[in-house]
């Protein structure tokens, strides 16, 4: 188990990507925070990981208000005395073309997908730079290197996800690497409510990218984006 004594938390824990990342890492040994707003599905994904032999925090945050932030990144560490991965993972979107956006919907997509993001990383910084080494890794898109027609608003905070990672990895350097992931469309409840055609890549396709960059062996630059766009091979 190469991840075994790591606590990682994965924000958006409680379904889809976020439940398989959970549970891929917990199989490398990883202690979980699974953060997300509905309760019964960070139990559901916390008892998942439980299965799996590791110990699992469900903290009911909403990534978008600082105070409950701060009180997750505290419960985390007084559960396991210290933070080695940060998974950016949650994450909304609407469909629609621009003029039919309203502004209580862009707020949500940007405070979710962007400032969600920000106090995440900003509250568990101090604990993974005390430590000197670890991982983030953001969940960008396929959005996020290309712009979509009717998804205006999610490309530009997904192209926000890349700046983010790229600007962190310099100001952090060292032990401390961070990356961006960048799907095409997963088979989730959201990717189906957007779009009819079949999504291209599973949940657990995700996770096994997002666990590859968190393991020691790792040897790909801090700052990069990296791109999926059909299965891959299982690696491990």
């Amino acid at each position: 188990m190469r991840l075994k004594g790591q606590t990682a938390i994965v924000t958006g824990g409680g379904k889809g990507i976020g439940r398989a990342i959970c549970l891929s890492l917990a199989r490398e040994g990883a202690n979980i925070v699974i953060v997300a707003r509905t309760e019964r599905e960070i139990r559901e994904t916390a008892r998942l990981v439980e299965r799996e032999g590791r110990r699992a925090l469900a903290v009911k945050t909403d990534i978008r208000k600082e105070d409950e932030v701060i009180n997750m990144i505290s419960e985390a560490v007084n559960a396991f005395g210290k933070i080695d991965i940060l998974v950016n993972n949650a994450g909304v979107a609407y469909r629609k073309y621009l003029v039919e956006t309203s502004t209580e919907e862009y707020n949500e997509i940007i405070d979710t997908n962007v400032k969600g993001m920000f106090f995440c990383t900003k509250y568990a910084l101090p604990h993974l730079l005390k430590r000197g080494e670890g991982r983030i890794v953001n969940i960008s898109s396929g959005a996020g290197k290309h712009g979509i027609p009717k998804l205006s608003i999610y490309c530009a905070s997904k192209f926000a996800v890349i700046g983010f990672t790229e600007s962190l990895a310099y100001e952090v350097g060292g032990g401390l690497q961070v990356y961006a992931v960048c799907p095409a469309g997963v088979d989730t409840d959201m990717y189906r409510s957007l779009f009819s055609d079949e999504p291209v890549l599973k949940p657990e396709d995700v996770a096994n990218k997002v666990l590859e960059l968190c393991l020691p062996e790792t040897v790909l630059p801090s700052g990069s984006s990296v791109e999926i766009y059909r299965r891959p091979m299982r690696i491990f």
